[in-house]
């Protein structure tokens, strides 16, 4: 069947919330903690231990307070449930503040301090009166162990369905309005104290619309870039590239298929492109091929996607489905942690944990009572 992960369904405040994933994975979270705080060093380059993360993270915790209150006792009420300290959490939820090359500047200054890479994978298809998408999260290995279905009800009532590592907000899914967010990280150059990063993509999941989410996704203070990769069920495929200062918006809507990895793809936002390989471009070309010619051939949407979500193309280096290099240090081992299709139209979710070539995804159905 494949690696298990943890399932829960939950309604309530945003506190309640973070408190039922807490108690259910409370395991699960302080196993990944404590990998962090045993690594923090080699995953910062030597710049950080934990413990110095910890106190800055607060310039984060401040920055998220403002523009994201509830997102912040949803962590809260993860601390509450796991009994991990809240502290540690946020260092976590501002991981990718914090594997930076480079510190971040004070809000309002400039600063130059590209990532370190992942290899996240993000694709959607509209076929056939379809509309499918997908996504490979690639991070460190221990997540791979340590995932969560969540599927929360909030204040509002509006449900999200998606999966994560334990200790994190949930970033990855769609909702009861039928509207899918797949973001992937990009390599921003002008990263800040800001929003982090895991709490803008969270807020983006209960948005009623595509113009909602999108406005949620570009908060004027946010810490750094990201790829918000937007679809619903009107055949809109959104695609919005960020860096802490600047974004692009890219429509996609008509053209029946939208892929993205790790590097930006607009013009507009090539001044502040960070990254330094070629493999995110080989992998985005992977994709559109592929997805093209199962469209062509008549594929199955989700047929589709699984299969291009489990390719191999063309080399391990740059294959969408990711597998760790065991020769490497715990810090320098990456991998696809987990795979997710969202049918939009359906309300229906497929979820596995590690390498989707390897595990099987679990169907969740957003309709069951």
């Amino acid at each position: 069947m494949g690696i298990p992960f943890v399932h829960v369904r939950a309604r309530g405040s945003h506190r309640e919330l973070g408190r039922a994933v807490g108690e259910a994975a409370r395991d699960q979270v302080r196993a990944s903690v404590d990998f962090f705080r045993d690594n923090f060093p080699a995953m910062t380059g030597g710049r950080l231990t934990f413990a110095e993360a910890e106190l800055q993270a607060v310039a984060y915790e401040a920055q998220a307070r403002c523009w994201l209150p509830e997102l912040v006792e949803e962590v809260e009420g993860l601390a509450e449930g796991s009994g991990v300290p809240f502290s540690r959490l946020l260092v976590l939820n501002c991981g990718e503040e914090f594997t930076s090359d480079e510190p971040a500047a004070p809000l309002g200054q400039d600063a130059r301090s590209p990532r370190s890479g992942d290899h996240c994978t993000a694709v959607a298809v509209v076929a056939g009166g379809r509309h499918i998408v997908g996504h490979n999260m690639d991070w460190y290995t221990i997540d791979a162990v340590n995932n969560v279905f969540f599927d929360l009800t909030g204040p509002d009532g509006t449900r999200i369905m998606g999966l994560a590592g334990a200790p994190y907000l949930l970033m990855l899914g769609m909702n009861s309005h039928g509207v899918g967010n797949v973001s992937n990280s990009v390599h921003s150059t002008d990263n800040r104290v800001g929003v982090p990063n895991t709490f803008v993509r969270r807020s983006t999941l209960a948005a009623p619309t595509l113009e909602e989410a999108r406005e949620l996704g570009l908060p004027a203070a946010r810490a750094r870039g990201t790829n918000q990769f937007f679809a619903d069920t009107r055949g809109r495929l959104w695609d919005i590239e960020s860096s802490a200062t600047a974004s692009a918006f890219m429509d996609h809507t008509g053209a029946g298929l939208m892929a993205h990895s790790n590097h930006y793809v607009s013009p507009e936002m090539q001044p502040y492109e960070g990254y330094g390989g070629g493999e995110s471009e080989v992998r985005i070309a992977t994709a559109e091929r592929l997805l093209a010619e199962g469209i062509a051939a008549g594929d199955d949407p989700v047929d589709l996607v699984a299969q291009v979500l489990r390719t191999h193309e063309p080399s391990p280096e740059a294959s969408i489905c990711g597998h760790p290099d065991q020769s490497a240090a715990p810090a320098d081992q990456g991998m696809t942690v987990g795979s997710l299709i969202c049918d939009l139209d359906e309300r229906r979710v497929y979820a596995c944990a590690g390498p989707p070539c390897e595990n099987e995804y679990q169907v969740f159905e957003m309709g069951d009572a």
